[in-house]
């Protein structure tokens, strides 16, 4: 296969298992400004309908049996590998208070 230009990422690729970096912008502290890389596939980000893209990621630390999720998508305008916050999951969240580890007691 003859190499390309990833869209917008400036790097050649050879095939569609080449690693794509991901942007987060936005949300809680934990992950925004995260860039994650050797995490997803060229094909896992550019080969796969536009619904199909963004990461649900829960807090690091939250202990709670079942904890909120941080949404991030890509918008529409924007690069597939750009992912923007779009809200918690549930959505009655309180995105102001964040999970804490779980304290000792004595």
């Amino acid at each position: 296969m003859e190499s390309t230009q990833d869209e917008g990422q400036g790097r050649k690729y050879e095939d569609g298992d080449d690693p794509i970096q991901v942007s987060l912008v936005g949300g809680p502290r934990a992950w925004s400004g995260l860039v994650m890389e050797d995490v997803f596939t060229r094909d896992e980000i550019l080969g796969v309908p536009w619904e199909d893209l963004g990461a649900d990621l829960v807090l690091p630390g939250d202990v709670r049996s079942d904890p909120p999720v941080a949404r991030y998508r890509p918008r529409v305008e924007a690069a597939r590998w750009v992912w923007h916050f779009t809200g918690w999951e549930p959505p009655e969240t309180d995105p102001a208070v964040e999970a804490q580890p779980a304290q000792r007691t004595r």
